[in-house]
């Protein structure tokens, strides 16, 4: 039912967070954020070999969330949606948080990191190399160096989008678009949380209109954005798989686990006494549905997935899942088909349960719990190969929980304390009393 709420009803200027009344939350971010950090340095030094792999899951990780932000400010946008005015600025600012996230994920641009990440990079060095001694262009070295290595092959016909930054070949690098990927997000947050600032200095509804006319043409640079940042960077962890279905599967994710963070954020607000007027139990259930929604459309794309490799059965594409079907990585592999799917579908079938914000909470955490093993799952399998140990490497585990700690903690203490900076919500919205007496 609808709390008729009216501009009267809510404060001027809307509500600021104090960062003292989530201390204790903020505080433990910041403690494991430098604790993650300092051990992922002396890992860098010391086992810089299996730290690429540590700080690529976690980097990646905590990205698909600063992903999922930007996807749901243009898609409310775009759609002309109302109902989420009450929680977009949580999205506006854990959006922005892409330029900071990378200044932390840098280290991935060390020839010294992604030499032990992508073997692929390592044929372009010597193929340099050997253009260098004996002139030629680096393709023409890769594919003269394909003759002793028939494997090379594959990589000389992806030549003109596999390939690093030297003056030898084209300029639009992989480094390149690992800068680009983050500029083109941090523009898109920015440009959309300006215009929604703009409107707290007159409340015209022109700012609305300019978001939705923004997004409408910014959303297709979003979504090649996201699926090739998942390509460079996850995908080519193999050169010779392929996928068309991953920038899908990656954003399904994203999109999934962002929501589930949204929910989270919200119902810890709430519990420190913000928004008490503004998000309702009609809001906990459209989130909810959509986070159904969401988990849905990820089975549907990760089953899509497995099922056209399966039927196709080409070396290239099944050694993916081949890699995660055998070994310790087989029973991950379940879990993740009865954890990420089976577990939240029955979880949010529910109305009810959908309305319920302490329930909504253990649902979130799971979710995002998933998230994490998926994204573990896709990235870490292929350290034991590369290293040419096996499917696990000892003691690593230690490395990927400092990464995750350090940059997840970090962020997740720079977010919270960067929610004090504006309201909490856009407070002079033409549409905000919309959403505040929602109803589905």
């Amino acid at each position: 039912m609808s709390h008729h709420v009216s501009f009267n009803d809510l404060p001027q200027g809307g509500e600021k967070f104090e960062p003292a009344k989530g201390g204790k939350l903020i505080g433990a971010l910041g403690l494991v954020g430098v604790l993650g950090l300092a051990a992922s340095a002396f890992f860098f030094f010391k086992n810089t070999d299996t730290f690429a792999y540590s700080w690529l899951f976690a980097i990646f990780f905590t990205f698909t969330f600063c992903v999922g932000g930007v996807f749901w400010i243009m898609l409310h946008a775009a759609s002309n949606s109302s109902w989420g005015v009450a929680i977009r600025r949580l999205w506006e600012n854990l959006a922005n948080m892409v330029v900071i996230l990378g200044l932390l994920a840098s280290p991935l641009l060390i020839p010294a990191v992604n030499k032990h990440l992508y073997e692929w990079m390592n044929h372009h060095r010597d193929a340099a190399h050997h253009a260098a001694e004996h002139g030629g262009t680096v393709k023409e070295a890769l594919h003269h160096m394909s003759h002793d290595n028939p494997h090379l092959h594959i990589l000389y016909s992806k030549f003109g989008y596999l390939n690093i930054s030297n003056h030898f070949i084209p300029p639009f690098s992989w480094q390149t678009r690992f800068v680009l990927y983050f500029l083109i997000l941090g523009y898109i947050a920015r440009v959309m949380r300006k215009k929604s600032l703009a409107q707290e200095q007159d409340g015209d509804i022109k700012h609305t209109i300019s978001s939705r006319q923004f997004s409408c043409r910014w959303l297709l640079f979003f979504a090649l954005t996201s699926t090739f940042a998942a390509v460079d960077w996850l995908m080519s962890l193999d050169y010779s798989w392929f996928s068309t279905m991953w920038g899908v599967y990656i954003f399904a994710g994203s999109a999934w686990s962002s929501m589930a963070l949204t929910i989270l954020l919200v119902t810890w607000l709430k519990s420190l006494g913000y928004l008490q007027k503004v998000v309702t139990e009609e809001h906990y259930h459209l989130m909810g549905k959509l986070l159904f929604a969401f988990t849905v459309f990820w089975a549907y794309i990760a089953f899509s997935q497995y099922f056209l490799i399966w039927y196709a059965n080409i070396t290239e594409e099944t050694r993916f899942y081949l890699t995660r079907n055998t070994e310790g990585w087989r029973g991950v592999s379940i879990f993740i088909v009865v954890g990420h799917f089976i577990a939240p579908f029955l979880a949010l079938l529910s109305q009810a349960r959908k309305k319920k914000p302490y329930v909504m909470v253990f649902v979130c955490l799971w979710v995002i719990f998933m998230h994490l093993v998926d994204m573990y799952w896709n990235v870490i399998p292929e350290r034991g190969p590369s290293l040419g140990i096996g499917w696990w490497v000892d003691g690593a585990w230690i490395q990927d929980v400092a990464a995750l700690l350090g940059v997840f903690g970090t962020m997740g203490f720079l977010f919270l304390r960067g929610l004090s900076k504006y309201s909490l919500y856009p407070w002079r919205d033409p549409r905000l009393i919309e959403s505040v007496n929602v109803i589905n």
